[in-house]
Parts: structure tokens; sequence; C-alpha cells
């Protein structure tokens, strides 16, 4: 298999086959990722491409339905590239009916409404998108390259279309000071866009990271363990609109899970048993072991 490394996957698509249709991110700018430092992107040669679907069809089963896509964010592609990868993968799998993968924000802007409806008849669904939060000015420092409003009008767009998606949430990314205002900020933005699932993860800055140099600098300075957990917690108690909520990221130093409403009570309970329990110290002790962290 021809799969650049690491890869990442979220935990929903965990079991399903990868292929690399992409190498790198198209745009590479974000100052919390070192994922693709180094990697242009690009389209992969449609042969490794026919090389890859040709040894996951070897071992493919009746029940393998769903093929994960990797690379950055596959579904920069072209609606017409995309479906030339599907139209290969079907010739050898035809059980095949869904696809995920990583996706920007700007990805689906720069789509029109039919290529997402077509896109939606051909199985792409559950797609997975670093909206990261709700913060203008953070997402402005970071260089995320969209806003808050670019993600409700584009959450839409894809509602419209009939495609499910799953949001990462980068809780910290506003800065020390800032946590309360960001998961207010954060939570009425998912709200609006409504995504069936929201993935949380905390800021672990590493060496490696283009915000090293920022904190080096004095223009960013990371929350504590502590104003991470909290931001959570309020963002838990704000967010309104059915989804689910997993916290089980090892960059979680609170690990839960479960559904808004249903389970809202129960995980406000958890975190206010837990984040008194919190010790600043050993939690980031925990997260420079796992990560290299530097702050």
């Amino acid at each position: 298999m021809h799969i650049e490394q690491p890869q990442h996957r979220p935990p929903q698509d965990m079991n399903c086959p990868m292929l690399q249709i992409v190498t790198g991110c198209s745009h590479g700018k974000c100052h919390f990722c070192d994922i693709f430092n180094g990697i242009p992107f690009q389209m992969s040669p449609m042969e490794e491409i026919i090389e890859d679907i040709e040894e996951i069809a070897r071992t493919a089963m009746s029940t393998t339905r769903r093929i994960y896509l990797t690379g950055g964010n596959p579904f920069a592609l072209s609606k017409n590239r995309l479906f030339e990868v599907f139209d290969e993968i079907e010739k050898r799998m035809p059980q095949v009916n869904s696809y995920g993968g990583f996706c920007r924000i700007m990805d689906i802007a720069r789509k029109s409404d039919e290529d997402l409806r077509a896109l939606a008849e051909r199985g792409v669904n559950d797609i997975t998108i670093g909206a990261e939060g709700g913060n203008d000015e953070a997402f402005a420092f970071m260089e995320k390259g969209h806003t808050a409003a670019d993600i409700i009008e584009q959450s839409k767009r894809l509602h419209e279309a009939g495609i499910d998606f799953t949001f990462f949430y980068l809780v910290g990314m506003a800065g020390a000071g800032q946590g309360q205002k960001n998961a207010i900020e954060t939570a009425r933005v998912f709200s609006e866009a409504r995504p069936k699932r929201v993935l949380v993860v905390c800021m672990t800055p590493t060496p490696t990271w283009p915000l090293a140099a920022d904190i080096a600098a004095g223009r960013w300075a990371p929350p504590t363990e502590i104003e991470m957990c909290e931001e959570i917690r309020t963002f838990v108690e704000r967010i309104d609109c059915e989804c689910f909520i997993n916290a089980a990221h090892d960059t979680d130093i609170i690990r839960f899970e479960g559904g808004i409403p249903k389970n809202r009570e129960g995980m406000l309970e958890l975190l206010d048993n837990m984040i008194p329990k919190v010790n600043e110290k050993a939690a980031r002790t925990m997260r420079e072991m796992l990560h290299r962290a530097t702050f």
C-alpha cells in the first residue's frame, strides 16, 4: 500500500480500509499542525491508486461497504476526479457504497450544490471536518483559512445535499484566558451547523508546530489544563443541537462520550465531579510524555 505516515482516522472509521488518493494538505498553513510538513499537496498517481484498490480487494469481504480516503483533505479534489477513483473501486468491489475522509470547510465552498448532491448519491457521507471551533480571532491567528460564518454556511449546504459530517473541536485554540469565550462561540456555531458528531481534542503544542515560535515570541500562551477542562464543560452545557460528543482522544484529560441532549446532564455531572480533581502538574506531565509537548 502507498500510505504516507502518519495517517489519522476518526473513531467511526477505524475499521474501514484506507485508500490514499492525495498526499499533503491543500492548505498547509495552520499553526497547530505539522502532519504534512514538507509534503506537497497532489493527487496520487492513478496507477498507484489502482494498485492499492486491487490490494484491498484481495482481502475485502461482502461486508466491506465503506472506504476511508486518506491524505490531508482528499475532498479538495474535483467531483470528476473523485468519481474516477470511485469507478475504479466499484469495478473491483461492487459492494462498496460509502466513502469518508477528511475535508476542509473551503473544500465544500469550492463545490457547487450540484456537485455536493452528486457526491452524496455516490455514497460520500459522514465526512470529517476540522472545524476546530467558532472563534474568528483564533481562526485568523492560526491561519485556519475559514471563519465561523463559513462553517455555518457550508454546513447548511451539506445538510441540503444529504451529507452527514463530523466536526473536530480543538479546545484551547484561542489561548490562555479565552477558554470560556471560545466555548460559548463554538457552541453557538456548532449548534447552527448541526454536526452528527463532535470529536473533542485539546491543544498540545509540540516543538515542530509553527505555534512553537508564537509561544516563544509571546504571541500566544497556552491555557492551563483546568482551563481546557472548564472550556469543554461550558461547550457541553451550551451546545444546542442533536449530536454525539466524543472526548476520548489521548489529549483529553477527562474522557467521556455521550449524546446531546440525552446524556448532557450525565456528562456535566461527570465533569463537575472530575474538574476539581485535576492535578495541573500531573496532567501537563502526562501531555508532555505523550506528545513531546512544549509550553
